[in-house]
């Protein structure tokens, strides 16, 4: 197969979500809810939300189940996805429910302002099309697999912060043969199944280790590296919850980092 640019690998994802079929699934599948509840349970015992005062940003927010589960601790929500069919569904939720857009939304992202060679000006795009927002806390939930890059995807989340913000990932943590054999080797096995690789869907197969969020994240800004100690600060990582993926067993990890304030 050959390999996509960012570009395309964006535009697959894009073209995956908006079909009715998976929209429709996503939500009504019971690991996909049960999967938000278990994250969102985690986030309020690492996070201090604050019904009166926090502002959220939910990334590749998809339908919303873990915007819909964080909802009653924060003071407003912004949904982002590229996919139209996603956030469609996510607001026909929010108005059925009778809340107003001011508290919960979600908004449709042009595919450019995602690309992996994303600039200033295209941070500054996303900023007004979310209405100059910076968010206290940021979180980006099951997704991170999706993009071509994740030190591109955590910069751009770190520019949506305000000084002293949080951005916490939730994703599939990378397993070795060595978990199954007992034997020391290297090798990862797919977590993600090859279908949906081949359709460029996911990007990341093998999920991903605590040293590469964490490089991620201290590239973005939202930890940092003691030079005398070699010691990270900001930074947590934390096994959230197990789970079944293509018949094997996996860990779910947060990791969390701050942006440093003023």
């Amino acid at each position: 197969m050959r390999p996509r640019s960012s570009e395309q690998s964006i535009s697959a994802n894009k073209n995956y979500f908006d079909s009715r079929g998976i929209t429709q699934k996503h939500d009504e599948q019971h690991l996909h809810n049960e999967m938000a509840k278990r994250i969102g349970k985690a986030l309020l015992n690492i996070y201090s939300f604050d019904d009166e005062h926090t502002t959220m940003l939910d990334f590749a927010c998809g339908t919303g189940l873990n915007s819909r589960f964080l909802a009653p601790y924060v003071k407003s929500i912004i949904g982002v996805d590229i996919s139209q069919e996603m956030v469609d569904r996510y607001n026909k939720r929010v108005e059925n429910q009778g809340i107003s857009q001011e508290e919960m939304r979600a908004i449709c992202v042009p595919e450019e302002l995602l690309d992996t060679s994303i600039d200033q000006e295209s941070d500054n795009r996303l900023k007004k099309l979310l209405g100059d927002v910076e968010f206290d806390v940021a979180i980006c939930c099951m997704s991170y697999h999706h993009f071509p890059s994740i030190s591109s995807a955590t910069r751009l989340l770190s520019s949506l912060l305000r000084p002293g913000g949080y951005l916490y990932v939730a994703d599939v943590e990378s397993i070795s043969k060595a978990d199954h054999t007992g034997q020391s080797i290297t090798d990862l096995e797919p977590i993600f199944p090859d279908g949906a690789c081949d359709a460029g869907v996911v990007m990341h197969q093998y999920g991903f280790s605590e040293v590469q969020i964490k490089d991620s994240f201290v590239n973005a800004g939202l930890a940092g590296l003691d030079a005398e100690t070699g010691q990270i600060s900001r930074f947590t990582y934390d096994v959230a919850t197990r789970a079944f993926k293509n018949g094997k067993a996996v860990n779910i990890f947060i990791a969390g980092g701050m942006k440093p304030p003023l």
